[in-house]
Formats: C-alpha cells, sequence, structure tokens
C-alpha cells in the first residue's frame, strides 16, 4: 500500500507528461527506502499505542541541493528555532543533511514546512518549494542518543569529519545505515 499510494504522489508531480519510465527509475532508487519507512511506521504505531506520543523525536532528511544557500540555511535556522528543535544542517561536499531534534508535532510541523514552502530557487531563479528532499530516517530519540542543545550549521570536508559528528552524538547506526550510501 505505501509503494502504491508514494507511486501515485510521484504521478501527480508528472501529470501532464510522460511518466511511465520515470515512474519505474523512482521504483528503482526509492523501493527499499519505502519499505524501511513502512517498517518504521509500524513500529512507530506500536510505540504510540503504548502512549509515548510525546517523547522527544528524531528526523534525519537528505536534501539534493541547495541553489539559495545563503537564504535557504537562513530559513531552516528560522524553523528549527520557531519550532524549538535542535540539531544540525550538515554540508559535505555535495552530501547535505538535516539531523533534528524535538517534539514529535514539532518534527511534523518542520517536514510540513519543507515540503510546502518555497525555500529555494530554480535554475531560472524563481523561488520554488523543495521537491527532492528524502526522509532517511524518522524515530524516537533512545537513550544512548545525546540530546543536542542547540541548531547548529557545519561544514565538513571529509567523511570521517561527519562520521566522528554522528559517534559523538551517540548516533552511529544512523550514520553507517544512511549516510554510506549517498557517498557513492
Amino acid at each position: 500500500m505505501d509503494v502504491k499510494e508514494k507511486l501515485l504522489e510521484q504521478a501527480k508531480k508528472h501529470l501532464s507528461e510522460p511518466m511511465v519510465h520515470d515512474l519505474i527509475l523512482w521504483v528503482q532508487q526509492h523501493l527499499k527506502e519505502v519499505i524501511m519507512q513502512s517498517a518504521a511506521v509500524c513500529n512507530e504505531k506500536t510505540t504510540l499505542s503504548k502512549g509515548t506520543e510525546d517523547g522527544i523525536w528524531m528526523l534525519l532528511l537528505h536534501l539534493d541541493h541547495m541553489r539559495a544557500k545563503a537564504k535557504y540555511v537562513k530559513t531552516v535556522e528560522k524553523w528549527a528555532s520557531n519550532l524549538r528543535l535542535t540539531g544540525r544542517l550538515m554540508f559535505m561536499g555535495k552530501i547535505i543533511l538535516i539531523l533534528l531534534q524535538g517534539d514529535r508535532s514539532s518534527i511534523k510541523e518542520y517536514l510540513i514546512l519543507q515540503k510546502t514552502s518555497k525555500v529555494d530557487v530554480d535554475s531560472s531563479g524563481k523561488k520554488c518549494k523543495e521537491k527532492m528532499m528524502r526522509v532517511l530516517c524518522e524515530t524516537e530519540v533512545q537513550s544512548q542518543h545525546k540530546r543536542f542543545q542547540t541548531f547548529e550549521v557545519k561544514e565538513y570536508s571529509a567523511p570521517e569529519e561527519l562520521q566522528k559528528e554522528f559517534e559523538t552524538a551517540g548516533l552511529t547506526t544512523l550514520f553507517s545505515e544512511f549516510v554510506p550510501p549517498l557517498l557513492k
């Protein structure tokens, strides 16, 4: 059902153009991710039924690019501040990750803002919405995870530096599961 739902979302983006090839490519690239997200949602529903809705949650996003970097960064910082979210906006080469921690409702609100607001510019310089963002992970913060005290923007020159940031926060598994595929 989740795969079907995601495919229909993708199809809506290509309504007035040929789309079968694009949809097949999208499935090839995202099937594993959709299945993992479905499993996470199942775990989430189980957790929610136990009454932990108010716990601290964590969200890891991957952005494909930023054309208007300064404006985009300022917008992300403003949203994080307004929603009382902590974490990191991480740049390493062409890889752009956003790691957020905070109340579940604030995390959900952030995702809505990220998907519905015009945060970047297209190749012709017109304001546009973020269409290439991927949710890599959304989960409840575990006891072994350290809480970020602030939201910071950081640039890394090597994968090892980025890995160290995750390790310092007790997020080694999160790094090893989601970041190495982005480095290829």
